[in-house]
């Protein structure tokens, strides 16, 4: 009698102990998808890339230096007809032999020194990303009224996310009916933190892309920053002052398979949350699954 009454007791404090396991788990699920569904939404509706980021000051000459001292060397280049201009990054220059040096722009052109001296502080870039969901990006550009001699300068941030060589093109689409002033507007392309242009002349003659090369045996995520003038000579006739200008800037990656899933510094994060969710659904499906089968042995 002793035992059974023993027996009954121990049975009854296992089972006290299984409902709370179970009830410890199932609060631990709740946490844990509540917690999981909280950082996807604040990720979407709060950390998507700003429309704007500043510059960073160290790869923009501070204002009032000395432009006649920048390094532009090497000069310009352009590669043979019915190839695109391309830079190329510090990892891994390719074969640059057949590559033909171009003069630099004739020295009546009128982007002075402000191109080279914008003030750190100021420069602000549209930001634009690249990425495995989006291997293309396009943002509009407008000038108007512009006299000869003035100048329009727009940054442009590109974080590219990326496993492997990729090469990241841009080109200015002019937009139809704009052709006009497009007969004479000049644009220079500089990739900031590297000497030299991607592209000096008029837009309209631009090459079918202007090309940087990046290579990289694992998941990374790099950030380049376009420096585009546009401006007149002071040479331009009058016939195109009051005229209007609306193209579009053309960023793509045409090695999708490159591309990468953008990182963030939730990744982590949410990966450890959809473990912890998944282990506590699973322990909980096994302990339902115990407490029900001693539950039909014991009737």
């Amino acid at each position: 009698m002793t035992f059974i009454l023993r027996k009954g007791a121990d049975i009854k404090v296992k089972n006290k102990n299984l409902k709370i396991l179970i009830a410890v788990l199932a609060i631990l699920l709740a946490v844990s998808l509540t917690a999981l569904i909280g950082m996807l939404l604040v990720g979407h509706f709060l950390h998507s890339d700003p429309a704007t980021v500043a510059v960073p000051g160290n790869i923009i000459t501070p204002e009032g230096s000395d432009a006649s001292s920048i390094n532009t060397d090497p000069p310009l280049t352009t590669l043979p007809d019915g190839e695109s201009n391309e830079a190329v990054s510090d990892t891994a220059p390719p074969d640059l032999s057949d590559i033909t040096k171009v003069t630099e722009p004739a020295s009546n052109t009128t982007v002075s020194a402000a191109t080279e001296t914008v003030a750190a502080s100021a420069a602000k870039a549209s930001a634009l990303s690249l990425h495995t969901k989006q291997p293309e990006e396009n943002k509009p550009f407008q000038v108007a009224n512009m006299f000869p001699g003035d100048n329009e300068i727009q940054y442009f941030r590109i974080k590219v996310s990326y496993k492997g060589d990729i090469i990241v093109r841009y080109h200015a689409d002019i937009r139809p009916g704009y052709e006009k002033l497009a007969e004479v507007l000049k644009v220079r392309i500089r990739l900031l933190g590297s000497d030299g242009f991607l592209y000096d002349g008029l837009m309209r003659d631009m090459p079918q892309s202007l090309n940087h090369a990046l290579y990289t045996t694992s998941s990374t995520q790099s950030e380049l920053y376009y420096e585009i003038t546009a401006y007149l000579d002071t040479s331009v006739d009058n016939e195109y002052m009051d005229k209007d200008l609306i193209a579009d800037f053309h960023w793509w990656v045409e090695e999708t398979d490159h591309l990468d899933s953008p990182q963030t510094g939730e990744s982590k994060l949410i990966y450890l949350w959809i473990c912890l969710a998944a282990g506590s659904f699973l322990c909980l499906l096994l302990l339902i699954g115990k407490r029900r089968k001693e539950a039909a042995e014991e009737e």
